[in-house]
């Protein structure tokens, strides 16, 4: 089920794969809602999805749904975050806000983290800026 803002967009699958075929060191990509649930999910067979369970998937999503949450409490001061990166020693992992949602994507350690976020960016500034309603 999706949330409402994001009903009227094309279909989330194709945004998740258009995302893991940017590189072959993405593993895992996914939109989760406000509660850390996975609205779509796009996953290869041998990468870091078979190292989890489904309970501790879900707490490494609501992990990043805390974090954007907390973000938040400076977007004033600060202006609206416009993507995180997250590295641990055996995988990279990329956070970006899309509506109501967070698109999270996971690669194995890449020595440019930069160029992969960017290209990750502008899939989801195409994607939003195809869709947006016409007033």
């Amino acid at each position: 089920m999706t949330t409402e803002t994001l009903a009227h967009q094309q279909p989330l699958d194709i945004l998740c794969k258009q995302v893991s075929n940017i590189d072959d060191s993405i593993e895992l990509v996914a939109i989760i809602n406000h509660k850390g649930r996975a609205v779509e999910m796009a996953a290869r067979d041998d990468g870091v999805n078979k190292d989890l369970t489904p309970h501790k998937r879900e707490m490494l999503f609501m992990e990043f749904v805390l974090q954007a949450s907390m973000n938040g409490e400076y977007d004033d001061e600060f202006g609206k975050v416009k993507g995180l990166i997250l590295q641990r020693e055996k995988v990279s992992a990329f956070s970006f806000q899309i509506y109501d949602c967070l698109l999270i994507a996971i690669t194995k350690t890449v020595p440019e983290l930069t160029v992969i976020q960017q290209r990750i960016a502008e899939i989801i500034f195409n994607y939003t800026k195809l869709e947006l309603p016409v007033n």
